[in-house]
C-alpha cells in the first residue's frame, strides 16, 4: 500500500538553481517532465520516480543531479519506446502551458532499449531517454532542429524492479507523482552499495545519500522491518545473497569511498566518510536478520 501523500515543492527546487542558468533550465526540464508523466495515463499509474530528484524533492537532498530515475511496473515490450514517445509527445506542451514555461520547448531526443537486441527478454531491461529543452526562438531551437540538444537531461527507467513501499508526491501545481516510499528508496541504496563489487563500480552518492536519509527520517522497528524485506526483494531480482556481514567486505568500503571528496562540488562541504559509512554500516547490521 502506498505511504500517505505528502506534497513536494518543486518550484522551490526549481529556484535554487536560477544563479545557474543551465543549471535552471535543466531544472525546468526535469519540473516539466515529471508533470508530464503525472497528466498522461497509464504512465502516472505505472512509473515510480526513485534516486536524486526523489531525494532533492521529497528529502531535502543538497546534491545537485538533474536526471530522473524511474522505476515502471509495466512489462517491457518492444515497442516500449515507441509508445512512451506517444504518450509523451502531446504531454511536454500541456505541462509548460500549466507551469507557465511558455519560453521553453521540451521534447523527447532519443531512445534507447537496453540492452540492445535482448529487450525485452534480458533480466534486466531498462530504458534510457533523453529529453532535450530549447528556448524558443534562440540559437538553442535551431541547434535541436538541426539534431543537436544543447541542454538534455536523462530519464532512465528500470523494468522488473520489484515495489513492496511507494508514496504519492503532490507536485506544485496539484498533480500527483508516484514514487519509491522511504523503505524502498533505502533498501535500493543499499542494495546498489551491496552491488559495486559485481558490478565493478565506485558509488560515493550512494553512503552520503544513505546517512542523509537515516539521520533525517524515523526508522522505527517497523520501518526497519520494511527496509529489510524490500532489501532481500532487491537483492533477488539483481541475484544478490545479502548477509549481516556483507559491508564488512573491504572492496566494498572501498569503492563507497573512492572519489568521496569530488561531492565538494555539488556539496560544498563534504562529511567525513568514516563517520557516514560507520553509520550506515551499523543501521545495516541492526536490521531484523535474526527473523530471516
Amino acid at each position: 500500500m502506498p505511504d500517505p501523500a505528502f506534497k513536494v515543492n518543486v518550484k522551490e527546487w526549481v529556484e535554487r538553481a536560477r544563479a545557474d542558468p543551465v543549471a535552471y533550465q535543466r531544472r525546468q526540464t526535469v519540473e516539466i517532465t515529471l508533470n508530464a508523466i503525472a497528466m498522461t495515463a497509464p504512465l502516472k499509474k505505472n512509473m515510480f520516480l526513485k534516486g536524486g530528484i526523489l531525494m532533492g524533492l521529497a528529502y531535502d537532498s543538497p546534491r545537485q543531479t538533474s536526471d530522473i530515475d524511474l522505476t515502471t511496473d509495466a512489462a517491457p515490450a518492444g515497442d516500449s519506446g515507441h509508445k512512451v514517445r506517444k504518450l509523451l509527445a502531446p504531454a511536454f506542451p500541456r505541462a509548460v502551458a500549466a507551469l507557465a514555461y511558455a519560453g521553453l520547448m521540451v521534447k523527447i531526443h532519443s531512445v534507447k532499449l537496453l540492452p540492445k537486441g535482448r529487450f525485452p527478454d534480458a533480466k534486466f531491461p531498462a530504458m534510457k531517454i533523453k529529453i532535450a529543452s530549447t528556448k524558443r526562438g534562440t540559437a538553442q531551437q535551431r541547434a535541436l532542429r538541426e539534431g543537436r540538444a544543447p541542454v538534455v537531461i536523462d530519464a532512465d527507467t528500470s523494468f522488473k524492479e520489484p515495489l513492496l513501499h511507494t508514496q504519492v508526491l503532490e507536485l506544485t501545481g496539484g498533480r500527483d507523482l508516484r514514487a519509491y516510499g522511504l523503505a524502498d528508496l533505502i533498501a535500493e541504496k543499499y542494495r546498489a552499495v551491496l552491488q559495486q563489487v559485481p558490478r565493478r563500480r565506485e558509488r560515493r552518492q550512494d553512503v552520503y545519500d544513505l546517512d542523509r536519509l537515516l539521520a533525517g527520517n524515523e526508522t522505527d522497528d517497523a520501518i526497519q522491518a520494511k527496509i529489510f524485506a524490500a532489501l532481500v526483494a532487491k537483492c533477488k531480482a539483481r541475484q544478490i545473497t545479502p548477509t549481516r556481514a556483507s559491508l564488512e567486505d573491504p572492496e566494498i568500503k572501498m569503492r563507497a569511498g573512492a572519489n568521496w571528496q569530488s561531492m565538494e562540488l555539488e556539496l560544498g562541504e563534504v562529511p567525513d566518510f568514516e563517520r557516514c559509512f560507520a553509520s550506515v554500516a551499523e543501521f545495516y547490521r541492526n536490521l531484523p536478520w535474526r527473523r530471516r
